[in-house]
């Protein structure tokens, strides 16, 4: 029986199969076959070019593949060009040859009419050498022939085109007669005016700019080509005026040679006329009145052209060329608009680090240069350093301008102070996409204002959300006050040098600490924590702290993967390849050789004591203890000079830091640095505030937000609601079914409230909820925030908007203008502690006017709640001296005088001794402008500030917060003890102080004209004799009260009263040890680490600084830091 095996798709039988698969291979290697032979037949072209050329015709005639080579090919008519360019040169310079070796005599056929004082032979004939004539005329020959083959090519059917062409015409006056004399010898001394060559020449060069420009594929400015077509003419009309000159007067009495000629020719046409050398008969005057009517002619459309030209160039600026800088490296910046001030603090913050001293800025921008920026660019500091290229990134001429591709970096930066801030987004986008285009290596700094814009440069290096930082710095100010203040100094380069030459104490303080940055460094390579490998991070941040005085905040693993994490706590132990970040008055690299050495030998002894055994006697431990004082003083002086400071007998961070530890004979209570946590710090699990039933704990989750507000936010965890809320539910100022309360203060709130006004709705809002809503914040410590929304009348945020919000615990809305009283009222600003104001400037016909209206209802609710803390967001930094501006206090406006003279100092921060801003009130996110510029020296800072201010989250790391020092907490004295207590019990770490003082004569040196009190103090407003007296305080008292009553709230909530004592505020980057605490002192901490599974307890935010000797063993005695304690301990021991 046969089985046929058949193919379903086909149906075909599989002996039909392998047939026709047969045929198909032969028939595919015939046409192999076939193309070659037809490549062969067709000069190698492929099948499709010669199947192209049959369609569309091709003429293979021996006049068309000349016109290909010599017209159409713009390689090959470059190079015949340039042959015809050097053969016209070769002929003048033959001539100048001839007039050299001519001895004025004529030929002996010739004879001289000497009855005549005018010898017109010797304009006729001239006497020439027989080879360089025959040089001559081969070189004519030459360009005779290749003038007529290219007007053959050229010829269009009108033979007359020939005779009105001057070129054909000077190519047939300078070349036909030396041909002619080849048949008639006795020509071959008949004068030929081969001079007029250069004309030629300076033809063939125009056009030999224009194939070069084609063929090199590089795009030489027009300018150029201008310059270089003045020059030839120039040229042209000089060496055809001293030939000419130099020919007629052979027939004259007195004869010029060539050099005579030239120098005639050029006084002549500079108009100086000197009348040394003069033409002496009527053909060489006419001939010069020619020439110069001919320059008349020529010269001026040529200067017209490249003033024009020039101008332009101008406003286009210069493009940065390879030759310009061999060698030399460069950054590119891209910006749509070029402000004075906004490229001058680029350039500051760039070249601050030394590695840019040898850099080059390129500015690629199509907006023209104004005066102000013209004048920067004339400065002598930036004018070889930063160069201007006029041009779009979109365009990949102006990128290769600006040479892109070899540039080290591509800063593409948004413009300040616009208004449609999404648009500018949308150009930023394709502006990063068309540099990654260009230059897909070139690592890209980008600055955006919407977080929402990031999903589309992911492949940018770094990039700078202005709304993301904004909102999150805004938000920790209410649970860090003065925070705002402190991160702005942290990420400014700075040397510590501001406010050192003013006579006021805080200023010293606050501007010697504000030179501290935040480095890195790893652990194994360090001098500074080299010898902390295998102990905790707590550990190792406080012996860091306190023999060095830097302050380690931050730990990164060298694993894959790994990130940074803040404060891991006494879990980590410390590695040799770990990265350390921390705080510092300079880095470990920029010490002299000489102080290095210094400080390895502090580190050593540090480690000596460290393991120092118990038994020793009394004397020596107080001569250690000198010792150890020696150490103190040595290690600061030595980070002030490495800073650049001058060490004078002038104390920079008050009386008290001069002061030695005092003795004490009393039993240390402050407790010792093991590496062991003290668990005895927390709180009682039970819930006293909520009570057991109702708890907020028990309404809300630890997890991820079940919405985000836009695409690429990063995954933290938050207090989430178990249930949504309802959209009525989040209204505050309209009742509903569920909450039925007509006012704020019916809702029974447990912590002040958080008013934030801001004019529109986005999606950086976000950014303010996470770190307020942080998983490891205490749960009954949340805080309530009313969103004061200016809205249009009836009309809602979107529903977006109101999904993410419902999630959050305590978070309403409402919408009103800040400016008004009622919608104030309305949003329970009696009942509230901050309120934010994040308004983006209104247009203006000046643009620092544009905070016009911010500044004044700022002002006008600081009058009625005097006692409320108000945090403003500035378009202008210029605008902070306005910020509660009081006409009367006669200190506030001193501080303009200080801000001048930083100023002229130039300083980067003129601003940070105003009042408003040193106490963190306000706050201009164009400041976050010089986190960008620092990420190409600071890889890590970017991420480094995001962890810390909560905008993302690692697993494992601490998080920011606050402790008030009190009276009950004055038995710690100095801030070492404070870092030592607070590390040996709960494991955080202090980073700085929030300092508020009264304004007496022993905080302030300024006179001031005010009556003081007795305490002396200054006396508020009311002492003023111009200042608002208390009637008018009363006024406004009645006014916000009557307000009240109409809208239904009890007039009880608010209260009026002014501070008794005016105050001023300001922050200590990474204090010294020494330093003495005091009373009402704000300490920022990073707490350590919390489980995001750990349950909702109330935890005690003071628990690390309960007084109090802990457990401790006799091993960890060693490690007692403080001379005074050290005794103690030892003496406990025995």
């Amino acid at each position: 029986m046969e089985i046929i095996v058949t193919d379903f798709a086909t149906g075909q039988t599989i002996e039909e199969l392998r047939a026709s698969a047969l045929l198909k291979s032969q028939s595919t290697q015939q046409s192999t076959q076939d193309t070659s032979r037809t490549e062969e037949s067709h000069g190698g072209r492929s099948p499709l070019e010669a199947l192209a050329r049959m369609q569309y015709g091709t003429d293979q005639s021996i006049k068309s593949r000349l016109q290909q080579y010599f017209l159409e090919n713009t390689k090959s008519s470059l190079r015949i060009r340039l042959f015809n360019f050097i053969i016209k040169v070769i002929s003048c310079i033959l001539y100048c040859v001839r007039v050299i070796q001519d001895s004025g005599k004529l030929p002996e056929h010739v004879k001289l009419d000497n009855a005549s004082d005018i010898h017109y032979e010797k304009i006729l004939w001239v006497g020439a050498d027989e080879g360089l004539w025959l040089v001559q005329t081969i070189v004519a020959i030459i360009s005779i022939s290749e003038t007529v083959l290219i007007f053959y090519l050229t010829y269009k059917g009108s033979i007359f085109r020939l005779l009105f062409n001057i070129h054909f015409l000077l190519e047939l006056s300078t070349g036909a007669p030396l041909i002619f004399s080849i048949f008639v010898p006795i020509y071959r001394h008949f004068y030929v005016p081969i001079f007029l060559n250069c004309w030629l020449a300076n033809s063939i060069l125009d056009d030999m700019l224009h194939d070069f420009h084609r063929v090199s594929q590089v795009n030489h400015s027009a300018l150029m080509r201008q310059m270089v077509g003045l020059l030839s003419v120039l040229t042209c009309l000089l060496f055809s005026g001293a030939c000419g000159i130099e020919h007629l007067q052979r027939s004259g009495e007195r004869q010029f040679d060539l050099f005579m000629s030239l120098y005639f020719v050029i006084v002549t046409m500079s108009t100086v006329g000197y009348g040394d050398l003069h033409p002496d008969w009527w053909m060489s005057r006419l001939y010069v009145i020619i020439l110069i009517c001919v320059a008349f002619c020529v010269l001026p459309s040529k200067i017209e052209a490249l003033s024009q030209t020039w101008k332009e160039r101008e406003k286009a600026g210069m493009d940065y060329t390879k030759g310009f800088a061999r060698g030399e490296k460069h950054v590119v910046v891209t910006i749509t608009h070029l402000d004075a001030d906004f490229i001058a603090d680029f350039l500051n913050e760039f070249y601050a680090h030394p590695k840019h001293a040898g850099y080059l800025i390129v500015l690629l921008s199509p907006s023209e240069l104004d005066n102000r920026m013209k004048l920067l660019l004339k400065i002598p500091l930036w004018s070889h350093r930063v160069l201007y290229v006029r041009g779009s990134a979109l365009k990949d001429d102006d990128l290769d301008r600006a040479q892109m591709a070899a540039a080290r970096a591509c800063f593409i930066l948004s413009a300040r102070y616009i208004q449609k801030k999404s648009d500018s987004d949308e150009q930023t986008i394709l502006r990063s996409w068309a540099v990654k285009d260009f230059s897909p290596h070139v690592p890209q700094y980008v600055q955006v204002f919407r977080p929402e814009t990031k999903m589309h440069i992911e492949h940018a290096e770094t990039v700078i959300c202005e709304d993301e930082f904004k909102y999150s710095l805004l938000a920790n100010n209410c649970i860090c006050p003065g925070i705002s203040t402190f991160i702005t100094l942290l990420m400014h380069t700075s040397r510590g040098e501001e406010g050192q030459k003013s006579t006021e104490p805080w200023h010293k303080v606050y501007g010697f600490h504000s030179g501290n940055e935040i480095y890195d460094v790893v652990a194994g390579d360090s001098r500074f924590f080299g010898d902390f490998v295998g102990r905790s991070f707590s550990y190792a941040s406080f012996y860091a702290h306190e023999m060095y005085g830097v302050n380690l905040l931050g730990v990164k693993r060298s694993d894959p993967g790994e990130q940074i994490t803040l404060n891991p706590g006494h879990h980590h132990i410390i590695q040799p390849t770990d990265r350390f970040y921390y705080v510092a008055l300079t880095n470990e690299e920029s010490l002299p050789s000489s102080k290095k050495s210094a400080m390895k030998i502090l580190n050593q002894s540090g480690k000596h004591i460290a393991h120092r055994k118990l038994q020793m006697p009394s004397g020596g431990h107080d001569a250690e203890k000198h010792a150890k004082l020696k150490v103190w003083r040595k290690r600061r002086m030595m980070l002030k000079k490495s800073k650049g400071l001058q060490s004078d007998a002038e104390n920079l961070i008050g009386d008290e830091l001069q002061k030695p530890p005092e003795q004490s004979s009393r039993k240390s209570s402050v407790g010792v640095v093991t590496g062991e946590v003290d668990l005895s710090s927390s709180s009682d699990e039970e819930c006293d505030v909520c009570g057991v039933e109702g708890c907020l704990s028990e309404k809300i989750v630890k997890t991820y937000p079940p919405i985000s507000s836009y695409i690429g936010t990063s995954a933290t965890v938050c207090h989430t609601m178990k249930t949504k809320r309802d959209y009525c539910c989040l209204q505050i100022d309209k009742p509903c079914q569920h909450d039925n309360f007509n006012n704020p203060g019916q809702y029974g709130w447990k912590n002040p409230a958080i008013i934030v006004a801001v004019d529109k709705t986005s999606s950086g809002l976000y950014n303010l909820i996470l770190p307020l809503r942080a998983y490891y914040r205490p749960v009954h410590e949340l805080q309530p925030i009313i969103l004061l929304l200016e809205l249009e009348d009836d009309k809602l945020p979107s529903a977006t908007f109101l999904d993410v919000i419902a999630w959050f615990p305590m978070i309403y809305w409402m919408q009103g203008k800040i400016s008004s009283l009622d919608n104030l009222l309305k949003a329970g600003i009696c009942l509230a502690e901050h309120v934010i104001v994040c308004k983006e400037g209104a247009m203006a016909t000046e643009e620092f006017l544009a905070d016009c209206s911010t500044i004044l209802t700022v002002q006008k609710i600081h009058r009625m709640f005097p006692k409320l803390r108000i945090i403003t967001e500035l378009t202008h930094a210029s605008n902070m001296r306005f910020m509660q501006f009081d006409a009367c206090d006669v200190y506030a406006l001193q501080q303009g005088k200080f801000e001048k003279r930083e100023r002229k100092r130039g300083s980067p921060m003129p601003y940070m001794f105003r009042l408003p801003f040193a106490q963190g009130g306000v706050f201009s996110a164009n400041m976050l402008d010089r986190l960008l510029y620092q990420a190409i020296v600071k890889d890590y800072l970017v991420g480094f500030l995001k962890i810390l201010l909560g905008i993302e989250q690692t697993p494992g790391s601490g998080y920011l917060a606050a402790i008030q020092i009190t009276e009950d907490d004055m038995w710690i004295r100095t801030y070492g003890r404070l870092y030592q207590k607070l590390c040996a019990s709960v494991g955080d770490i202090p980073i700085g102080i929030y300092r508020t003082k009264l304004m007496d004569c022993k905080t302030i040196s300024i006179e001031v004209e005010a009556p003081t009190t007795s305490g002396s103090a200054l006396a508020p407003n009311t002492s003023y004799p111009n200042a608002p007296g208390a009637r008018s305080q009363q006024i406004i008292s009645d006014l916000v009260k009557a307000r009240m009553q109409t809208l239904g709230m009890p007039a009880g909530d608010y209260e009026h009263r002014q501070r008794e004592r005016k105050t001023l505020s300001y922050v200590i980057i990474n204090p010294p040890r020494e330093m003495e605490l005091e009373n009402g002192d704000i300490i920022y901490v990073l707490r350590a680490p919390v489980k995001e599974d750990a349950r909702n307890n109330r935890i005690n935010p003071r628990r690390g600084l309960r007084r109090g000797q802990p457990k401790i063993s006799d091993h960890a005695n060693l490690l007692t830091a403080y001379p005074d304690d050290r005794s103690v301990s030892v003496n406990s021991v025995k």
